[in-house]
């Protein structure tokens, strides 16, 4: 091949590493010094001023392979990051009023919990009856309280979820076209979509915890890229809480979520969907049976059956089989038994309860632990805010707002009806619909639809909703043995449920966030 074709190949390569490499620059979280240096030295390379000052050769292929090979490096280092320090030191927490997250458990004042190397709870009690060890890194925290870690049963990571005013137009995700929905799904399954996704999704993660929330559960995200995000939080390359992850969700032809989720028709797809999902290592099944809010094309779409009794057993079953919890979208009471009669394990979001769903919450032959529970997110029912004039002349927000407030009445009904019947409840939000940073408004909501208590709310918050998902042996409450997931805050929660609005400090597994 001549000299000059070689030449141009390699200067094509040099250009695309380049491009590359600054496109992984805008998407970063953190930014490696030495692959920036790196790359900075490749760039000045190609200036012949500045090779000539050097007394570098003046061979332009090998210069270039130099070059290539710098931004290849400069590139791999990019990808590595700087991680975040995930070595944990003995740790005590001193002088403040310990919150327990138990149900009835007295709280503590001059408090002392001890944090092992491990981030394990060691011990809990107070200032009269612990000596700390000289060893141990001291926080004091007079005059704070210290809850467990807030628990999200249901969040999207993909999505963008913003706090805003009632008054505010609605979010721009919802009313979107199928074509667009396709096109942004398209985009994501790019290498180019892949990372600016989990760069959103890491954003997402991050203010999660700044939130308070040490534990989410992600219930449909597209093409697993909650798993890779899970893999992130873990080797200390993002920040966020402690993560699991669902995956795609699985749907019908046509129903809710269709365009990110697995479609499934039939008991035998459902299995096989199910494999898959497990294959790549989920923590969770989620299915849509019923329609949806967000993408309803007509006025009482929402909450109308979609799942057949039939897919959905073979969905629960399969799962079951390999002790995987299935969490069911159900918006309508006919949904809620189908769901409930074929044995999930939850049921997200809700509606109007009759004796049977409520003797099925209670006692479930089929479901994995014998019970049921609810989980009401009642926060995404203010979703679309009042009704304004551009919800009003836009057909397809209007019909996104009169099916909203349809599920929002249902929701608060059946969060009521299963208070009064003592049915297990635990905290979701569908986070990404929702501001992904303000789960205690979801709390404050429980305790003013509702009417229960906030040291009732700050246990559904926490260990209910821990042992709603699975999790209650190693998170939810402040106990021995269970790991160091805390929040800490300046009001007392136990009298302002709105204390938690602002954490002063959150932790996860010993590490301070």
């Amino acid at each position: 091949m001549p000299h000059r074709s070689i030449n141009a190949l390699i200067w094509t390569a040099v250009a695309v590493s380049f491009v590359h490499f600054l496109f992984l620059v805008l998407v970063a979280q953190k930014v490696s010094t030495i692959a920036v240096i790196t790359a900075g030295v490749a760039l000045a390379m190609l200036v012949p001023g500045v090779v000539r000052l050097a007394g570098a050769t003046q061979n332009t292929r090998f210069r270039n392979l130099a070059v290539l090979l710098m931004v290849f490096l400069a590139t791999s280092w990019l990808n590595q990051e700087d991680r975040f320090d995930l070595n944990r030191t003995s740790t005590a927490l001193l002088g403040m009023t310990i919150i327990n997250g138990e149900r009835g458990a007295e709280s503590v004042t001059d408090g002392v919990i001890l944090i092992d190397e491990q981030g394990l709870i060691e011990r809990v009690g107070s200032l009269e009856t612990i000596k700390v060890p000289e060893t141990y890194h001291r926080i004091d925290l007079p005059g704070k309280f210290v809850l467990p870690g807030l628990i999200n049963a249901h969040g999207h990571m993909i999505l963008p979820g913003r706090d805003r005013d009632p008054d505010e137009d609605p979010p721009p995700i919802l009313g979107l076209p199928d074509w667009a929905v396709s096109l942004v799904g398209w985009f994501m399954e790019t290498y180019a979509g892949e990372k600016v996704a989990l760069w959103m999704m890491a954003n997402n993660a991050e203010r999660a915890i700044a939130g308070g929330v040490t534990t989410l559960r992600s219930l449909g995200d597209p093409n697993f890229y909650d798993l890779k995000l899970r893999q992130l939080i873990e080797n200390g390359q993002r920040r966020g809480p402690r993560l699991l992850a669902a995956g795609q969700l699985l749907c019908v032809t046509g129903g809710h979520a269709h365009q990110i989720g697995q479609v499934v028709d039939g008991p035998i797809e459902g299995r096989r969907a199910v494999r898959h999902s497990l294959r790549m290592g989920v923590d969770v099944i989620k299915i849509a049976s019923t329609g949806g809010v967000a993408d309803s094309r007509r006025i009482g779409e929402a909450g109308e059956l979609q799942m057949t009794p039939e897919e959905i057993r073979a969905i629960v079953d399969e799962a079951h089989r390999k002790n995987i919890l299935v969490a069911a979208h159900v918006e309508s009471s006919q949904g809620v038994l189908e769901a409930l009669r074929e044995g999930v394990d939850s049921i997200e979001h809700g509606a109007e309860l009759d004796d049977e769903a409520i003797a099925l919450f209670l006692n479930n032959p089929l479901s994995l632990r014998g019970y049921s529970t609810l989980h009401p997110t009642l926060s995404v029912g203010w979703i679309m805010g009042d009704l304004t004039d551009a919800i009003r002349n836009d057909p397809q927000l209007y019909i996104i707002y009169r099916n909203g407030e349809e599920i929002r009445q249902r929701m608060t009904t059946g969060y009521k009806q299963a208070l009064e019947k003592g049915v297990h409840i635990g905290l979701g939000t569908d986070a990404g619909l929702v501001d992904h940073g303000t789960v205690w408004k979801e709390l404050k909501h429980m305790v003013e639809v509702g009417g229960i208590t906030a040291a009732d709310a700050i246990h559904v918050g926490t260990l209910a909703t821990a042992e709603s998902i699975g999790v209650a042996d190693i998170t939810g409450s402040i106990t021995p043995g269970k790991f160091a997931d805390l929040l800490v805050v300046d009001g007392n929660p136990l009298e302002d449920i709105e204390a938690l609005s602002e954490p002063y400090l959150v932790m996860t597994e010993g590490i301070v966030y």
